[in-house]
């Protein structure tokens, strides 16, 4: 698969128009044999396809973040909700922890803890 950019070339009408060219990185001598590849920034070869791009993917990733401190929010709600019940919430989240992981990988870390517990004193 080829890399394509967009280049601007004179429309005839005194203004420009965007046409696809393929992608040519140019090597740049840097001191001695080594040599670097140049890769062009989105925003000046593709103009505004790739900044309108930008701005979507920015807008996402800001909608995600209000998504992320909504939930957070959330849980910050339930685990006070457990608490004013007379739950331990350092219990809970410690049961949620155990509850992500798979059964095997569960008894591996709880048979590691246990000898540790052992070697320690501490059982």
């Amino acid at each position: 698969m080829n890399a394509m950019t967009m280049r601007a070339v004179p429309d005839g009408n005194g203004g420009f128009r965007h046409v696809p060219t393929p992608f040519v990185p140019q090597i740049v001598p840097k001191g001695g044999k080594k040599k670097k590849v140049v890769v062009p920034d989105p925003i000046i070869t593709n103009g505004e396809a790739a900044a309108e791009q930008l701005r979507l993917l920015v807008e996402a990733l800001e909608r995600l973040h209000e998504e992320k401190a909504g939930i957070a929010d959330d849980i910050s709600d339930k685990l006070a909700e457990a608490k004013s019940n007379g739950y331990d919430t350092k219990a809970i989240r410690a049961m949620l922890t155990l509850r992500r992981q798979e059964k095997h990988h569960r008894d591996e870390f709880e048979g590691i803890l246990e000898t540790y517990k052992i070697a320690l004193g501490l059982a």
